[in-house]
């Protein structure tokens, strides 16, 4: 048993330890951060006087380091860097689509000038059969007796008046014929 008590003792004593060295790794990150600010600001305060001190601004130091380590200005880098960023944009489009395509293929699309072709000939069929049904209406045939085929010979009777589901929308002026008498025949 003062194996198990010792074994426990030196897990505590160990915690602890580490524990402890942690907690001191924690602060000393934190203090060499706040003193690289520090440094940090002091070096770029100095290295500003500097510049000045020989006649450049922090902007004409870095179109001076582009041109140097590029051959080409800032400006001309900017228009670079935003035509490689929408050639990539374009590249990774495609590529995303083409890959898109090769997991799940898209079905293949039906044909459909058979059903329009089906449509139009049902359309013609049935504009043939409103045309053939809509025939004119048919004029009953007149009896001999009741309009000769020439109403204007003289000593013809006047033809009489039609009904009204007969006509077919002329009217005829009303004209009253005398009658002449006829010769004589020997």
């Amino acid at each position: 048993m003062d194996e198990v008590n010792a074994m426990a003792k030196a897990g505590e004593t160990v915690g602890k330890a580490v524990g402890t060295g942690i907690k001191q790794a924690r602060h000393g990150a934190k203090r060499a951060g706040e003193t690289g600010a520090v440094l940090s600001r002091q070096a770029a305060a100095r290295a500003e006087r500097e510049l000045a001190s020989r006649g450049y601004s922090t902007e004409e130091l870095q179109e001076i380091i582009a041109q140097r380590a590029t051959g080409k200005s800032r400006k001309e880098l900017a228009k670079q860097a935003k035509q490689a960023r929408k050639d990539w944009e374009k590249r990774t489009t495609e590529s995303r689509k083409r890959l898109a395509a090769r997991i799940d293929p898209a079905p293949v699309k039906k044909r459909r000038w058979p059903w329009l072709l089906l449509m139009l000939v049902a359309l013609g069929v049935a504009a043939a059969a409103i045309a053939l049904t809509r025939r004119p209406e048919e004029l009953p045939l007149a009896a001999a007796d009741d309009e000769p085929w020439d109403s204007h010979t003289p000593g013809t009777t006047p033809p009489r008046h039609r009904a009204a589901a007969e006509t077919d929308g002329h009217q005829e002026p009303l004209t009253v014929e005398t009658p002449k008498a006829n010769p004589p025949t020997p």
